[in-house]
């Protein structure tokens, strides 16, 4: 049963084409590592190159930050951006699963 008291965090991002699938590994890596729970992950090719959005949880917020700073310094993640509005709507919903 998945905890509802997790932190949670969705982070956006694109990987540049070359060395894409690498770069993924590596983030996936990371997540690991950190001991997250990848609660989903979806990638769109764009013009760019690998469009990611990555959605993570852990019982401790600071894990997320530590995660957002670990992907920022990989080489071929593009700026990453926080989708807070989804996280919102994620505990609203699971709330009203449970109930």
């Amino acid at each position: 049963m998945t905890d509802t008291n997790h932190h949670q965090k969705t982070f956006r991002f694109c990987i540049e084409a070359e060395g894409a699938i690498g770069t993924l590994e590596g983030a996936l890596a990371i997540v690991r590592r950190l001991g997250l729970e990848l609660r989903s992950l979806r990638t769109t090719g764009g013009l760019a190159g690998l469009e990611v959005s990555m959605r993570l949880a852990s019982a401790e917020e600071d894990a997320l930050v530590l995660c957002r700073q670990r992907l920022h310094n990989v080489i071929g993640i593009l700026p990453i951006r926080e989708s807070p509005a989804l996280v919102a709507v994620d505990n609203a919903s699971q709330a009203r699963r449970l109930a």
